[in-house]
């Protein structure tokens, strides 16, 4: 398990390196480059869940997580 997020990331910062190269030369030549990043692409998504909660209830969780860390 740990040598496949090993491979994992190391396929992302390649991927991420070449994506720079690749859009910076199509900057200066006035082209067209992907914007979206490979772990992105193999990554499923899911849609981020509202927080419904008050600014109340949400000041009261950072307190009580705060006070559970002995801050």
């Amino acid at each position: 398990m740990a040598e496949r997020r090993r491979a994992n990331a190391y396929q992302t910062y390649v991927t991420d390196a070449l994506q720079i190269i690749a859009e910076n030369t199509a900057k200066i030549g006035g082209g067209k480059y992907l914007k979206g990043r490979y772990i992105d692409l193999i990554t499923p998504h899911k849609a981020p869940v509202k927080d419904t909660r008050t600014g109340e209830e949400i000041a009261a969780d950072i307190i009580r997580k705060i006070a559970r860390e002995g801050g």
